[in-house]
Parts: structure tokens; C-alpha cells; sequence
């Protein structure tokens, strides 16, 4: 009769166990389509911060940003009352501060509207009288013997999920200070090494939220591109400077600079197949260096991420410096490829493996009951 009664009770709590399994099995099912539905409701409301989460970006996640930087030999001094001021203002690009005969100020239209063909901007002069001399800025941001080289380095962006930021800030900006090409420079006595140039792209896929924005704080001359027209003109040797760019609902992008209210750039996105924004940064003289860059509310494009040397997960933006042209297409992107294989799957498999742990439990259980029960 007990060994009946064992026998009904294993059965019962076999079925609550089996039940239990069903029920694990049924709500992972249903957990994993509700989230496939939340995600497709959040691209479409243009959430970037839920996309980028259910992608694997977790906030306060480092973004490696592949840069450009070019190592500036401070120019000499040259009299201006042995030449026109403009042709002595040509012969000197990089060191001001020594040779003091101009005034620190923000100077627009020394860079052209548009990129040329190697996707670099074209010196046009100034608005300043006289000008600064920018006709060719060719050592700007390629390797010229003598006067300029370069180096590969990364910028890290801290990712911040409130807002979906991507951020870096530097009030002491000083990338090359180790490197040997102009260490003997008159400018460099302090240990840092003053006189340089960078750029770095980021592509994008715009929103078209009303929410996108990047901002630049930056000395000296900072010019931001978004494709290949010019947005933000923060030219001229300066102190620090801010700048901004907003991209409205119909895709007209707007700016501000030293605080100015916000203008219409002359710059339109009429689709949202992919964009790049490029920025150019100078830093000419050798006083002090600060860069700071802030991306807001965007869709950035980042690669997959992927094993680095130290062990650990590195997310980059998608983009090769050495191939400027290059805009990652859609798909490429971790931030469009949240259906079914990274963050979804493990949302709805851990729910389901604490179901099994717990039928298991209870299987167990029954077990030990019948076995307790059988020594007695």
C-alpha cells in the first residue's frame, strides 16, 4: 500500500516537475517574441539606447575610434618687416605664440565647403585681414619631409546609455608627447610635445529624431564635415572654442559656434542609407591643448565586437582611415543586428535555464522523499 502511495506521489510531483519544464520552455518562447516585438518598436520610435543595448553595447563601454594624427616641426619666426605680411604669414603655419604679432581669435573661412578628392580640406585663406596664409595646407594632415609625419592611434569613447552618449574629454590633449620626430623643437621645452594635427570619421545612419547631436570643444582650428560638406568652422588659432551640430526631422543640419544661437549649415541628409561625420583638428601653438567630442542621441556604426590582445570585448566604429571613402553600409553594424543571435537569445535563455534549474529541484526533491521514505 505505501509502496502504491510512493508511487502516486512520485508521479504527482513528476508531473508538476514536467509541467514546470513546459512552463519554462513556454515562457522562453513567449519572453523571447515580446522582446523581438520591443525591439522592433524601439527602432522604429528611433531609440538608439535600447538598440545599442540589445546589440551587447552596455553602458559605460569604451568605443575605439580609429585616428590620424600627424606630428607638426614648429616653423621659424620670420620678420614681417622683411617680407609682406602675407607671404610671411604663408612661411608659418605652426607656432604662433613666439613670434607675437597677431591676436588670438576665431577665424572662419580658412577651409572650403566642400572636401577634395583624397577627402581632406582645401585652404581658401580667411576673413581676416591679412590672411593666415592657409592656401596649401597639404602638411596639415599628410606626411611632408621635413615638416610633418604621421601616426595611427585610437581615441576611446566612454559609452553612456542615459541619452545614448559617446563621449571623450581631455582638458590636457597631448597624443604625441613620445614621439621622436620634433622632440628637439624650440616649442616642446615643457615636455610636451605642442604642435600637431588629427582626424577621425565616424560613421552613421541617421535617425532623423529631432535628437542627434555632436559636440566639439577644442584650440585650436577644429572643422567638422558630415560627408563632405563643411558644417562646423572653428578656424584660426584660438582659445577654447565650442561648437555644435543638430540634425532636425527633414534632415537639414543645424550649428552653433562660441555660442552663437543655431543656423541653418547650408547642409541637408535626404536619406538615411549611412553618413559620416569627419573631423580635422589642429593644435598650432604651444600653449595649451584641450579635445573634447560628444556624440548624442546618433546611430554611430560599430563593428562587431571582438577578441582584443588583453582578453577582453573591444567595440570599434566602422571605419578605416586608411580607405576614407569608406562608409559601412546597413547590416554591418552591431546596433542593426539585435534580431535573435546576441542580445536576445541570452535574455530569454536565462529565464528558461532558471525554469529547468527549478524542475530539476523539484525532481530531485521527490526522490529524496521516496528514498527517506523507504529507510523508515
Amino acid at each position: 500500500m505505501k509502496k502504491k502511495q510512493n508511487t502516486k506521489k512520485f508521479r504527482i510531483l513528476g508531473g508538476i516537475a514536467l509541467a514546470g519544464f513546459v512552463g519554462a520552455v513556454l515562457l522562453s518562447i513567449f519572453g523571447l517574441s515580446n522582446t523581438v516585438k520591443e525591439i522592433k518598436d524601439v527602432a522604429v520610435s528611433k531609440t538608439p539606447t535600447a538598440i545599442l543595448a540589445s546589440a551587447g553595447v552596455q553602458d559605460g563601454r569604451a568605443i575605439s575610434v580609429p585616428v590620424l594624427y600627424y606630428d607638426q616641426r614648429a616653423d621659424e619666426c620670420i620678420n614681417a618687416y622683411d617680407l609682406n605680411m602675407k607671404k610671411a604669414l604663408e612661411s608659418r603655419q605652426f607656432e604662433w605664440s613666439g613670434c607675437e604679432y597677431y591676436n588670438k581669435q576665431l577665424e572662419k573661412g580658412l577651409v572650403g565647403f566642400e572636401l577634395d578628392d583624397d577627402y581632406l580640406p582645401v585652404g581658401v585663406g580667411g576673413q581676416l585681414l591679412p590672411d593666415r596664409g592657409l592656401g596649401d595646407m597639404t602638411r596639415w594632415f599628410s606626411a611632408v619631409d621635413g615638416k610633418s609625419t604621421s601616426y595611427a592611434g585610437v581615441l576611446q569613447f566612454g559609452y553612456r546609455a542615459d541619452g545614448a552618449e559617446f563621449s571623450f574629454y581631455k582638458n590636457e590633449f597631448y597624443p604625441l608627447d613620445d614621439v621622436e620626430f620634433s622632440k628637439g623643437d624650440f616649442v616642446n621645452t615643457d615636455g610636451h610635445n605642442h604642435l600637431f594635427t588629427m582626424s577621425f570619421a565616424v560613421p552613421f545612419t541617421p535617425l532623423f529624431s529631432g535628437e542627434e547631436m555632436f559636440e566639439v570643444r577644442a584650440d585650436d582650428d577644429t572643422f567638422v564635415f558630415v560627408g563632405n560638406k563643411l558644417v562646423l568652422d572653428m578656424g584660426g588659432v584660438h582659445d577654447v572654442v565650442t561648437g555644435a551640430l543638430q540634425i532636425r526631422e527633414n534632415g537639414e543640419i543645424y550649428e552653433s559656434v562660441d555660442g552663437e544661437d543655431f543656423a541653418y549649415s547650408g547642409v541637408t541628409l535626404t536619406a538615411d542609407d549611412g553618413s559620416i561625420v569627419r573631423i580635422f583638428h589642429a593644435d598650432r601653438d604651444s600653449d595649451d591643448s584641450e579635445f573634447n567630442a560628444k556624440f548624442t542621441g546618433m546611430n554611430l556604426t560599430l563593428r562587431d565586437t571582438k577578441l582584443s590582445k588583453e582578453g577582453e570585448d573591444e567595440i570599434q566604429v566602422a571605419y578605416d582611415p586608411s580607405d576614407p571613402s569608406y562608409v559601412a553600409p546597413l547590416g554591418e553594424s552591431v546596433i542593426f543586428r539585435p534580431s535573435g543571435t546576441k542580445g536576445l537569445i541570452v535574455v530569454a535563455t536565462i529565464e528558461g535555464a532558471m525554469l529547468v534549474v527549478f524542475s530539476v529541484f523539484i525532481v530531485l526533491m521527490a526522490k529524496y522523499l521516496m528514498t527517506s521514505k523507504r529507510k523508515k
